[in-house]
């Protein structure tokens, strides 16, 4: 039997996607490439925003008209699976994130093409990532009024830290050269473990681990961050270990934050955006600000504008507010659709500029680099040791290590030359 595997959304959702193709082929399936060359699909759904929502319904049923059986799984299920209506519901399985791997087991009923022991795990290659995620927890410790996902993966379970230092060592051995650690807050790690072991606690374990491999730490909430901000920059110090800081702030009004549950204050985000800066003076900053909130008026929105005009994050993410089912926020007055579409177009203007002025900054920079992604017309991206990404004109070995130097930039990327490989 052969298994296609499609997943959406966020880093953690990638990395549940990959751990089921690895699963499934340590069970003796084949995996395929697109869904009409396989007998199930499985999907890995997102649920972050309504528009999110209807696009999983439409790729679901796409799939329906491939493949023979259809698995749903992530952030839609149990929570939203009334909306996937049509031909292909007698024809598809819903399982809950928890039993994810279960899967193998549920599909063991039909047959597999191979004994599990002639089938050879996937290994990176010339038509494979070089990277990994590897997910640390589910769920989060937090209450974000508008959040789906919290909904639906409930609170935090952390793994604990030897099997996510065997998950990375696991990930190394099939040639990753970078591991990406993920959850919906890394720096919430821990916190139901007994002991109460911390992020810091598990960077140290995985540093133990030899290799010359790369470690990027996803996105964490402000509010666990201030349980281990000096901590987690010592980490930092690692060359392994990118500097990159992903720290959602979501508005720059303190009343906005205080309805969106967030649990802590604008003044908190700026001492710890200064805090990591002064440590690390290239650090790579990336977050996140939701417009059109329920309540917020133009000195809110003003307010955010001018906090991301004075910490210049070199990545800023803009998502317009979308009411989800069950939660809190959704249940509050929303405001007019024009004036949030106008306040996005004004905040993503206010983006590509800042960024644009931040990464002009390493114009003229020589350093190292790895390559990570091939890009379109025969192109290569490179991520620096502070995890910004540099185009390269051609194309160069994945997971390779090059000096590059850096003669361009535009709000997103940097572009550059190499100008001298190291291996």
């Amino acid at each position: 039997m052969r298994v296609y595997v499609e997943s959406f959304g966020c880093s953690q959702n990638q990395g549940e996607g990959s751990a089921i193709a690895r699963d499934l082929a340590r069970h003796g399936y084949g995996l395929a490439d697109a869904p009409q060359d396989a007998d199930v699909s499985v999907l890995v759904t997102c649920g972050v925003i309504g528009s999110t929502e209807a696009r999983m319904v439409r790729r679901w049923a796409e799939l329906g008209r491939r493949s023979a059986r259809v698995v749903v799984t992530g952030c839609l299920v149990p929570l939203r699976t009334g909306e996937f209506r049509g031909p292909a519901l007698d024809r598809t399985t819903f399982l809950p994130i928890h039993r994810q791997s279960e899967l193998p087991a549920l599909l063991d009923g039909a047959g597999r093409s191979e004994p599990a022991a002639q089938v050879p795990l996937p290994m990176v290659g010339a038509d494979r990532p070089v990277w990994e995620e590897v997910v640390l927890a589910q769920g989060c410790t937090s209450g974000c009024s508008y959040c789906f996902s919290r909904l639906a993966r409930g609170p935090i379970a952390s793994l604990p830290a030897d099997a996510i230092v065997e998950r990375v060592r696991g990930a190394l051995a099939r040639g990753a050269r970078e591991v990406r650690l993920t959850g919906l807050d890394t720096a919430a790690w821990g916190a139901d473990l007994p002991g109460r072991p911390r992020l810091p606690d598990l960077l140290r374990a995985i540093a133990a681990v030899d290799g010359d491999y790369r470690l990027r730490v996803g996105m964490m909430s402000p509010q666990s961050l201030a349980e281990c901000l000096p901590d987690h920059l010592e980490s930092l110090v690692d060359r392994r270990v990118y500097r990159f800081l992903h720290l959602p702030v979501q508005s720059g009004s303190d009343r906005i934050l205080d309805a969106m549950h967030r649990g802590y204050d604008v003044r908190t985000f700026r001492a710890q955006v200064a805090a990591a800066r002064e440590r690390f003076p290239d650090l790579h900053l990336s977050t996140d600000v939701i417009v059109g909130f329920p309540g917020e008026t133009d000195d809110d929105h003003a307010a955010t504008e001018r906090l991301i005009e004075e910490v210049a994050p070199e990545t800023l993410n803009v998502t317009r507010f979308s009411a989800r089912p069950g939660t809190v926020a959704a249940r509050l007055r929303p405001i007019g659709p024009r004036v949030a579409k106008a306040r996005s177009r004004s905040l993503t203007t206010l983006r590509q500029r800042v960024a644009r002025r931040r990464l002009e900054r390493w114009i003229g920079h020589t350093g190292a680099a790895r390559v990570l992604e091939h890009g379109p017309g025969g192109t290569a991206v490179a991520r620096l040791g502070n995890y910004l990404p540099v185009v390269l004109p051609e194309r160069a070995s994945l997971g390779g290590d090059l000096e590059v130097r850096i003669d361009g930039a535009r709000s997103t990327y940097l572009l550059g030359r190499p100008t001298r490989r190291h291996r």
